[in-house]
């Protein structure tokens, strides 16, 4: 691949190759010796849970999790039991690696469908062979890496983020607003209020947000039908899911596939 340099803040990356792969398979296991590797991993969680293990660390997997890899450690994995660990990531070289020295190994991020949603660019310009578009998304997943995230403030904010990170990992569950807030011993209205002014949004739209962007990656990257993607996304039935995914996208998940 001849040679691209994009910005990410201060620094300049010379980019060498680049490429788009995933892992969701039965049974998942990677090994990687140190130095097998010749460059970097964006390695993202998309589904189920696991472990991995970056020389002496050690994480435990679920959505939202990206690593950035670069095989100076042995790297092992695997995923749990049962769990279908769905992994996303882009393998990559540089002409000039130190300059992604100092970045941390891992972010979790709570707000995890953009940084999907750059994956999922990034793909659809490698399926085209458009190499200045997989620049322009591997050089914003870089950058999102770099921005620290947000950190809990509020009173509630740790449970709020656990919340959320259910909300992802289980968009098909039917959840009991009343309840949720008798577990953070609220009344439903302080509740509602008080994750609104957490993540801009009420309880039932976040979920409703995530229903929709899981919907939207099975369509785009499974083989899924519809029908499966409906139940997966938490609906009763296909005419309800296709009705509320219409009123969101203006597409029918059919059309939306194409």
């Amino acid at each position: 691949m001849k040679n691209r340099y994009i910005v990410t803040g201060v620094k300049r990356m010379d980019i060498s190759s680049m490429h788009y792969g995933k892992h969701c398979v039965p049974e998942w296991k990677w090994n990687v010796p140190v130095g097998c590797h010749p460059g970097f991993t964006l390695w993202s969680v998309w589904g189920g849970n696991g472990q991995i293990r970056l020389g002496n660390n050690c994480y435990k997997l679920s959505v939202g999790d990206v690593f950035l890899i670069d095989y100076k450690k042995t790297v092992t994995a695997h995923q749990n039991e049962h769990a279908s660990l769905d992994v996303r990531y882009i393998d990559f070289t540089l002409h000039n690696p130190d300059i992604l020295c100092g970045l941390p190994e891992h972010h979790h991020f709570d707000q995890y469908h953009f940084v999907l949603e750059l994956f999922n660019r990034f793909c659809l310009a490698e399926e085209r062979n458009n190499l200045s578009q997989m620049e322009i998304w591997l050089q914003a997943l870089i950058m999102e890496y770099q921005t620290k995230p947000r950190t809990a403030t509020g009173a509630y904010s740790i449970k709020i983020d656990e919340l959320c990170r259910t909300f992802q990992q289980h968009p098909q569950k039917q959840y009991d607003i009343s309840e949720i807030a008798q577990n953070f011993s609220l009344t439903t209205d302080h509740f509602i209020r008080i994750f609104k002014q957490e993540r801009g949004v009420t309880p039932y739209a976040y979920l409703q947000r995530c229903r929709l962007e899981t919907a939207k990656t099975l369509l785009r990257m499974s083989t899924l039908s519809i029908t499966d993607i409906a139940s997966t996304c938490g609906f009763s039935d296909i005419y309800n899911f296709s009705r509320f995914f219409q009123s969101k996208t203006g597409l029918s998940p059919r059309k939306f596939r194409i």
